[in-house]
């Protein structure tokens, strides 16, 4: 077997933890919390608000050592830190604690066990295939959006929120770090290994690069084009995410509604990552972030009418598809505009300003549902947002890498 797909299972696993708990199961935490701590929304939101801040001093520290250093590295250190922060979450006793921790523990889980590192190394190890390793790679959000929010949601209805995250973090302990010391590779030539590649994609363009300066990755015009309108996207995206299960409650459904629709969205997203990933190595790649925006669009849209519970399953399923979709490309992306040497610097950079649009994204969504008793406003503004994102998109030029300035 072609060692490179232990790098792909490996990053599969890890995605698995990270983002299905911070993206997919956290939402399912926030009526609990709400209870137990006698908060509100705006404050539960604070946590991923604080956590994507922090990321935007994280992110260009650890980037430049994707590339110079060890990704396996900035992984474990990753991986002790999604532990550590489930664990801490689940010993709060006020809801500061529970921000505070969250936010300090995840903000650096995020970026080391996400795609700055992780796709880096994949996206050294394959050439001719990269969009179907990285779409596959990427099913494991999905993947850990149907199975931890079910597991969590048991836990809620059985031994309570605190032991569930406890539970988690063992999960998390036993299956990434075992793959991290003994199964991952910072690059073919440790292993006295080659890439993989075909002859048409010998010297492709985005197949060799030397490493650029930070000044000459941000004086790039795709670099803005391509990272504000991700960015936009995201803060769409991942805000309305966040709220979906208070979103469920405040529509009148069933307490396991949420339950049922997170996992649905994320099987959705397999289907995305797969689909996307195959074409991101055929089609422009900039068709493939147009599609992403325009399916939240759409599920944004149906959102804003308050529907019922079926055509919330309808909308939730064309989330799934356009949030698998976005990592496949997004990841396809960056290694043709800057060149595989310099993956991790560029989205060392790329994640600070993406993260100054996703922060305060929490926030208002969380204030404008506080002040209306409703996240109708929200699905409206966001949509505007999605606008942007789109028009952004339309003069990046993102099939030929651009030469350094």
């Amino acid at each position: 077997m072609f060692q490179g797909w232990w790098i792909v299972g490996t990053h599969f696993t890890a995605q698995l933890f990270v983002t299905g708990f911070f993206i997919y199961s956290l939402p399912l935490l926030f009526p609990a919390v709400i209870a137990e701590f006698s908060t509100d929304a705006t404050t539960v939101n604070s946590l991923p608000s604080a956590a994507s801040l922090l990321g935007l001093v994280v992110a260009p520290l650890a980037g430049p050592l994707v590339d110079r250093w060890s990704a396996r590295g900035l992984m474990i250190i990753g991986t002790f830190c999604l532990v550590l922060g489930l664990l801490g979450l689940s010993l709060s006793q006020t809801i500061l604690q529970f921000v505070v921790l969250g936010a300090i523990f995840f903000s650096i889980a995020q970026i080391l066990l996400g795609p700055l590192a992780g796709s880096a190394v994949v996206s050294r190890w394959f050439t001719a295939t990269r969009g179907r390793a990285l779409g596959i790679a990427a099913i494991g959000t999905s993947i850990g959006g149907m199975l931890l929010p079910k597991g969590l949601g048991l836990a809620l209805s059985t031994v309570g929120w605190r032991v569930g995250l406890q539970g988690i973090a063992l999960l998390s302990a036993l299956f990434i770090l075992p793959l991290l010391f003994f199964r991952f590779w910072n690059d073919p030539s440790e292993r006295g290994a080659e890439a993989e590649t075909s002859p048409e994609a010998m010297g492709s363009a985005g197949s060799e690069s030397t490493l650029a300066t930070n000044r000459e990755i941000l004086e790039r015009p795709a670099f803005w084009l391509f990272t504000l309108s991700l960015g936009f996207f995201l803060a769409s995206y991942t805000a309305t995410l966040a709220n979906i299960g208070q979103f469920c409650a405040d529509l009148g459904f069933k307490e396991n509604a949420a339950e049922n629709l997170i996992p649905l969205l994320a099987l959705c997203g397999i289907f995305g990552k797969l689909g996307f990933g195959y074409l991101a190595d055929r089609i422009p790649l900039k068709m493939g972030l147009l599609a992403a925006i325009g399916a939240t669009a759409c599920s944004l849209t149906l959102f804003s009418y308050e529907p019922s519970y079926p055509l919330m399953l309808v909308g939730a399923a064309a989330m799934g598809v356009a949030s698998g979709g976005i990592l496949p490309v997004w990841n396809a992306i960056v290694p043709v505009i800057f060149g595989v040497q310099n993956f991790g610097r560029a989205m060392g950079w790329m994640m600070p300003v993406i993260g100054i649009l996703v922060t305060p994204s929490f926030l208002i969504v969380g204030y404008i549902r506080d002040s209306t008793g409703s996240y109708v406003m929200a699905f409206q503004v966001f949509l505007g947002v999605l606008v942007v994102a789109a028009l952004l998109v339309l003069p990046l030029r993102a099939e030929e890498p651009e030469s350094a300035s």
